[in-house]
């Protein structure tokens, strides 16, 4: 008997923790930041998205380079992804996004582009590279700059790392999803461009 109530005892422990680990998600996948006053594509004022791959997943002369994929999804100021695409990167590679030219200027959701929102990025395994369905691999860190206004008609630049969050399952699906969503409704529209990857 006290064998029984030790297995079940044990079966309980391991299933808390099991789904104690499930709640934290997924960690160094995932990292999200924010664009603020975007300015119209012919103005010189831009703001930055700079990706690296630091190499964990293999070298420059390993098979597949040690590339991992960034999914790059954009939301607008109203919490609706308008662009998301996926921008492969080879190890010690470093992608350089414009949020004018690459990342705002072929929304789903109409133009003018929202002036203001949200930048989420998925580290992706190299033989998926598909924002539709991300198959989640450590790696990428990112930095974006920022024009703020701090009054008087000036606009300082500033520049900030991508905030780590745990990536719970539920956030994964549904980056997935409504991409597929933004893509298929697009015809063209909604997919965010690469840039220049060196």
């Amino acid at each position: 008997m006290k064998k029984v109530i030790s297995s079940v005892a044990l079966v309980l422990i391991i299933v808390g923790l099991a789904s104690f680990a499930s709640a934290q998600g997924i960690s160094d996948v995932y990292w999200v930041n924010y664009y603020s006053h975007r300015y119209p594509s012919y103005s010189a004022l831009d703001q930055t998205v700079r990706v690296i791959n630091p190499g964990e997943q293999g070298t420059p002369i390993s098979a597949g380079h040690g590339t991992v994929c960034a999914d790059i999804y954009v939301f607008d100021s109203n919490q609706e992804m308008s662009e998301c695409c996926s921008c492969p990167i080879t190890a010690n590679g470093l992608l350089i996004l414009s949020v004018n030219n690459d990342l705002t200027s072929n929304p789903l959701t109409g133009w003018p582009p929202a002036t203001d929102g949200v930048i989420k990025i998925v580290s992706d395994n190299r033989s998926n590279c598909d924002p539709t369905s991300p198959v989640p691999t450590p790696d990428l860190r990112a930095w974006a700059t920022h024009l703020q206004e701090p009054g008087n008609g000036y606009s300082v630049t500033t520049e900030e790392e991508f905030a780590p969050a745990a990536l719970q399952q539920d956030e994964l699906s549904f980056l997935g999803q409504a991409c597929s969503f933004v893509l298929f409704l697009g015809s063209g529209k909604g997919s965010c461009s690469c840039g220049n990857v060196s």
